[in-house]
């Protein structure tokens, strides 16, 4: 398997100025292509620093990915210790230059010879255009390791690493057959189940490699084929995605891209079902994600956040002696929110979900992690306690994705 070392380069990243998206987008695209990322390192904008991970990235991995340091300043270091520290001289590629030239003419005439160390590279790289920036990137190969450099602007960044692996795709297959990567979700099993399961699936051990993801409660198996054929390969991951299916039945709720909103949207869809969701400790989270799919407004009716007990009594006319008696946090009150989203809207599914998020707001009895969903389906309803684990963030986030798979698999049951 291709190994990985990712490498962002900006003071500000070291001091905690802004947050590291890169690394981690960078090191989710690569998994998905079947390709390990064995190690993220952070540095500031220095000369020698650099270097020094350069040469230990050298040493134990095959592809290096940095981003940042290739504007037009002088702490824009990075392809210049890229030069130095493989010995390969910088030199001008004509037509980046000529096209910097035309993005900045008539605004930046006066910084043109600045904008000219943009179009230097190594001799020999492979240039990676950015049609969003002026910072070019591009690809170098040194004896068995390739070296990827990209802009540290995240929108340009992710663009130009896509293209790459676009060209990186295409030259494997010539060099190695066909590689092909499928994603498949579960949801409501653990990661030690999955990776049990693939000890009896009938794919012959060395015809594909794994690896499990987990997060939010949603376990990924990415499963990477190699073969000669296309067609092999396919038959390959098609086998290995039925024992799948075979051994976790409905856990499994989609392949690559889907989630498990798309999921109920095409449910919803296929039963002519229209859903409306009130929600307090998730804050509205579970409603944008289901508004992330095209065309969901003909079946997502309303959403409301029902933070304050005063809103779950005057907009969903929770009662309030139920408020009194069972506490905000209680399936009572998780049933009255779905029932009363439901009613308000006149939609076929109601959810309601309240909990506490913490850190604060819990008692012995109501520990941090307490979060009840409800989902009403016509005239059938289900209400679940859980207790989730982890921050703030990690419990809405898992509570958003209960409720869904609550829907998905009431949908299932029920239509």
């Amino acid at each position: 398997m291709k190994t990985a070392e990712i490498i962002t380069i900006g003071t500000e990243i070291v001091l905690g100025q802004i947050a590291n998206t890169n690394s981690q987008y960078i090191a989710k695209v690569l998994t998905e292509r079947g390709i390990q990322a064995l190690f993220q390192t952070s540095i500031a904008d220095d000369k020698e620093s650099l270097k020094s991970i350069l040469k230990i990235a050298n040493d134990r991995a095959n592809l290096i990915i940095t981003t940042g340091g290739l504007g037009p300043t002088a702490n824009d270091i990075t392809r210049e210790t890229v030069s130095e520290f493989f010995g390969v001289p910088l030199v001008i590629d004509k037509e980046s230059y000529a096209r910097s030239q035309n993005r900045l003419a008539g605004k930046h005439e006066n910084m043109l010879d600045e904008y000219r160390k943009q179009a230097l590279i190594p001799e020999g790289a492979f240039v990676i255009s950015n049609d969003n920036g002026t910072a070019n990137g591009f690809a170098l190969r040194h004896g068995e390791v390739e070296i990827v450099c990209l802009p540290g602007v995240p929108r340009e960044m992710q663009f130009m690493l896509n293209k790459y692996l676009e060209i990186y795709a295409l030259k494997g297959k010539r060099e190695e057959g066909c590689k092909l990567i499928r994603n498949l979700h579960t949801f409501g099993i653990s990661e030690r189940a999955v990776e049990d399961a693939f000890k009896d699936c009938s794919v012959a051990e060395g015809q594909i490699k794994t690896i499990t993801l987990v997060h939010d409660g949603i376990v990924t198996i990415n499963m990477l084929v190699t073969a000669i054929e296309r067609e092999s390969a396919v038959e390959i991951l098609n086998r290995a995605e039925r024992d799948m299916r075979k051994k976790f039945g409905r856990a499994v709720f989609g392949v690559d891209d889907m989630g498990l909103e798309d999921a109920v949207a095409m449910l919803l869809k296929g039963h002519n079902k229209t859903i409306a969701v009130a929600e307090s400790c998730t804050g509205g989270l579970v409603s944008d994600k289901l508004t992330n799919i095209p065309g969901i407004s003909e079946f997502f009716l309303e959403g409301i956040v029902a933070y304050s007990n005063k809103a779950k009594i005057d907009i969903l006319g929770v009662p309030e002696d139920l408020i009194l008696k069972y506490g905000a946090v209680s399936p009572q009150v998780a049933r009255a929110m779905a029932d009363g989203v439901k009613k308000k809207s006149s939609a076929n599914i109601g959810i309601g979900i309240t909990g506490i998020a913490g850190p604060t707001g819990a008692t012995k009895e109501k520990p941090v992690g307490l979060v009840y969903v409800a989902v009403v389906v016509d005239d059938s309803a289900e209400v679940k306690e859980y207790r989730f684990r982890g921050s703030r963030i990690d419990i809405k986030k898992f509570s958003a994705n209960t409720a869904l798979n609550m829907v998905r698999l009431k949908l299932m049951d029920n239509c």
